[in-house]
């Protein structure tokens, strides 16, 4: 069966069972559930480099032009794609290692926009040497570019993986946590949030970000649905508003947020997403509103749609 029937017999999810693409994707849709409209697939992941994709951010000097990377065990690269995944540029990071590269985000630096690299996942909670590695944000057609400065990173209540991380406008970055967590009371606990202060950068040693709010997405052991793997934080709208989407396997969590600092706000909504590929580790925004999600994979495709 073909990607587009796939894409179709998903979309048409509650009118079709017949396909293995819309049986793959509606074990993630829950009754009840509100489901991501308008859902196309955009295309697929062109350069064969790019395999485990876990991260995408909106290029902020060039539109249309969006820069994904890949995690642990891959060369420490940046390439740059189109909104279908088509490959425009590739560039080299130069001065910083990947352990597990799991987050990327774009915003404000002194050096005028900068992307952040968060090498930053922990699947066992065990790490003592995270870091988030800032650069200019180079040019696709550029070759090369040097780590400006590390930030050697803990949490306030110690370690969790993190693999969703995004910039503020006033130079904040915010992480948001991904696996089960239990409060003291015992009960499952929301993702928690923490916040990475802009003077962060001109302080020595190591930095510990405080836990400063949690979200009301609440990952369960043995469902991966409410895992957040990204987050991608939307330009200034008409109104005043910034909106911020949170990715998890299984659904995008759009939210209202701070315009000035981009922490999150009140939920507006929680869409399921009706595809049949299981890996969305990217999610972006595109100049129209729609959710752009890239998933991780060999020629992975990727997917658009709108929630609400």
């Amino acid at each position: 069966m073909s990607r587009a029937r796939a894409v179709a017999a998903a979309t048409l999810l509650m009118l079709s069972a017949c396909t293995d693409g819309a049986a793959q994707a509606r074990r993630w849709v829950r009754a009840g559930d509100t489901v991501m409209r308008d859902v196309r697939m955009a295309g697929s992941l062109t350069d064969k480099n790019v395999g485990e994709a876990s991260g995408v951010v909106a290029s902020k000097s060039e539109p249309g032009v969006f820069w994904v990377l890949n995690d642990s065990g891959n060369d420490e690269r940046l390439f740059a794609i189109d909104s279908t995944g088509r490959s425009v540029g590739e560039v080299r990071v130069n001065s910083a290692k990947n352990r597990d590269w799991e987050a990327l985000a774009s915003g404000p630096c002194g050096e005028g926009t900068c992307l952040f690299i968060g090498d930053l996942g922990d699947n066992q909670g065990s790490r003592g040497d995270l870091a988030v590695h800032r650069v200019r944000e180079p040019s696709k057609g550029g070759r090369e570019a040097s780590v400006l400065a590390t930030l050697t990173l803990a949490y306030q209540d110690g370690p969790h993986d993190v693999e969703a991380m995004y910039a503020g406008p006033d130079g904040s970055l915010w992480l948001v946590t991904k696996r089960p967590a239990r409060g003291a009371n015992g009960k499952p606990r929301p993702s928690r949030v923490y916040h990475v202060r802009p003077s962060a950068w001109q302080q020595t040693g190591r930095y510990t970000a405080p836990l400063v709010d949690s979200v009301p997405v609440v990952p369960l052991a043995g469902d991966a649905r409410e895992f957040i793997t990204d987050a991608s934080l939307s330009a200034l709208q008409a109104d005043g508003s910034r909106r911020l989407v949170l990715l998890s396997y299984g659904a995008v969590h759009v939210f209202d947020a701070d315009p000035a600092t981009g922490r999150p706000g009140r939920l507006l909504a929680r869409c399921s997403l009706p595809i049949p590929d299981d890996y969305a580790e990217g999610v972006s925004w595109l100049a129209d509103g729609r959710i752009l999600l890239v998933n991780e994979g060999k020629r992975a495709p990727l997917y658009t749609g709108r929630c609400p």
